[in-house]
């Protein structure tokens, strides 16, 4: 497999296994049929094995549908486990084969390995075809015998150990997925709740804006401990747990998602759906919960963020405490917002998704007009906007929010639009760069794209963090298509939340002048000019036939 870059992992197969990250600690594979799949992908003359391959030797004392079941749930540990939050995944896996990325790994065996026995200490009872495979490898690396050459194309171990670090990742939020709970009196659920938690885990790990930790599946060893004691010891602080049963030829599955150390259940969610379609279920639940989970993580980190007392060193709240002020889209929060981003920058020059949020922060004074030299932020605007897209260019969080920076500096919309086609090319189905999308597709003119593109946003994540800012767009394409009377209840609701975004007043004015009440739209073009917010409303709002209608309202309101 081709190398997909980043910082060495190093494998030790010679002796006891043992698998260590980049910064040198030890990743913990608890299962030994996990430290075996392990150690078959890096002996594999390319890092690839075929999932059949597999099977047959892991699992060739049990039926064809055990085995495929059970090397699933094992790939998706895993994969939890070695890769957690990277963007470049070492182990992967499809529907047919399963690699290991040996231009990331070294592997001792490899080269040698120096004095030892192969996997000492390893055994599989009863798997014949896995014992046959290691008195192979074993055989191979006694001194009379030949050691496995080094993949094509993999560099020697010098090369690898000078190689230029990656940057730091992102501030995320961790999370794992508990192992969810069987129900059913005969415990014949067991693999039905370990691919409930196997498909919310890959579709939360699919979440840029989550760092997903393994936990294991219900077969392993029980996880003990209250919350509390599981948070540390898993090292999250967001912990989904659940349940499964059946109830006649229905199964109903329970989710819950937890703030750990908080001790408090900040979601809940359950599903039903027939027995005989287990695997759609369980693609239901995960497409659903996903964007749920990750929109509450987020609610709840910028609370946390306001509430607790500033540490100007502690990189995570100088974020999230940034991503909380800047939403309230008033002046003396977003200068804020913008020094405290700055301040990470500081300590982490390549953080892109730092870069990402005070590039838009400067953006927004400088299109604002909250500052008397907007000159000044707007080329702060694009000095963070190049770190940005220099350090995490395949985010789909920095490019949406680089297309943003765009928008508030009336910069290149193809060049926006760009940014969120590949957006969407790295996470299809994610509900926040569908909304920036809409968006840019509202600057452009787009309107009817534009519209399906919030709609969607709003089916994926109907709990969404933004949503009054999803329902202003939605009426600013509902006003260019000329459906005024469905824009306004859309724009009723998002005043209610977000009173001082000039968007929604500058919308709200325009649907209620085209709706007839003139002294409705009067009273909120008021509201515009009292909060210095006419500029920023009509630049997004664009069309200038509806921008001369919110300006001749504005003498009628003193």
């Amino acid at each position: 497999m081709p190398s997909s870059g980043g910082n060495i992992y190093r494998l030790r197969l010679v002796g006891p296994f043992r698998l260590s990250g980049p910064d040198g600690a030890r990743i913990e594979v608890s299962s030994r049929k996990g430290r075996a799949l392990i150690a078959m992908l890096a002996m594999a003359p390319d890092g690839e094995r075929t999932r059949g391959w597999l099977q047959d030797r892991l699992w060739g004392s049990r039926p064809a549908v055990q085995a495929q079941a059970s090397l699933r749930r094992e790939l998706a540990n895993l994969r939890l486990t070695v890769n957690g939050g990277s963007a470049a995944p070492l182990l992967q896996a499809d529907y047919q084969r399963a690699w290991i990325d040996l231009a990331r790994l070294d592997v001792d065996a490899r080269h040698g390995g120096g004095p030892g026995e192969f996997l000492e200490g390893m055994d599989l009872s009863g798997e014949d075809g896995f014992e046959d495979w290691l008195r192979e490898q074993r055989q191979a690396l006694e001194p009379t015998g030949r050691p496995v050459p080094p993949a094509p194309g993999q560099p020697s171990a010098v090369a690898r150990v000078i190689g230029a670090a990656s940057p730091q990742q992102p501030v995320q939020p961790s999370i794992a997925v508990l192992p969810i709970a069987d129900l059913s009196p005969s415990g014949d659920l067991r693999s039905v709740a370990d691919g409930v938690a196997e498909e919310v885990s890959g579709a939360l790990s699919r979440c840029s804006t989550l760092s997903v930790v393994g936990a294991g599946s219900g077969e392993g060893p029980p996880l003990a401990g209250n919350r509390l004691a599981l948070s540390h010891q898993l090292g999250v602080r967001y912990l989904v747990e659940g349940s499964v049963r059946a109830d006649g030829d229905k199964l109903r599955v329970s989710l819950r998602l937890l703030d750990g150390p908080g001790n408090r259940q900040l979601l809940t969610q359950s599903f039903e759906g027939p027995i005989s379609d287990v695997f759609g279920l369980q693609d239901h639940i995960a497409v659903t919960i996903a964007p749920l989970i990750d929109s509450r993580v987020e609610i709840n980190e910028r609370q946390r963020a306001l509430a607790a007392p500033l540490v100007p060193d502690d990189r995570y709240q100088l974020f999230w405490r940034a991503n909380a002020l800047f939403r309230q889209w008033q002046r003396e929060p977003v200068l804020e917002a913008a020094e405290l981003t700055a301040q990470l920058l500081a300590l982490e020059p390549t953080n892109a998704w730092a870069a990402a949020l005070a590039a838009f922060c400067h953006a927004m004074i400088a299109g604002s007009g909250w500052s008397a030299d907007p000159a000044s932020h707007r080329a702060a605007a694009q000095r963070y906007y190049d770190v940005a897209l220099r350090h995490g260019g395949d985010d789909p969080f920095v490019l949406g929010y680089a297309a943003g920076v765009q928008l508030r500096l009336g910069g290149d919309l193809a060049a926006a639009d760009r940014m969120i086609n590949r957006a969407l090319e790295l996470q299809p189905t994610a509900a926040s760069v569908l909304f920036w999308g809409g968006w840019v597709d509202i600057a452009n003119g787009q309107a009817a794209r534009g519209l399906e593109r919030f709609q969607l946003a709003l089916r994926l994540n109907p709990r969404s963090a933004v949503r009054p800012y999803n329902y202003t767009g939605m009426a600013l394409c509902l006003l260019g298509l000329d459906r005024a009377a469905e824009a306004l209840p859309l724009l009723d609701e998002a005043a209610q939340h977000i009173p001082t975004y000039p968007p929604t007043l500058g919308a709200l004015c325009l649907a209620q002048a085209l709706s007839g009440d003139a002294a409705a739209a009067a009273a909120t073009a008021a509201r515009l000019a009292e909060m210095g917010g006419v500029e920023g409303a009509l630049s997004t709002i664009g069309d200038p036939r509806a921008q001369a209608l919110i300006r001749g309202l504005l003498p009628k309101a003193g």
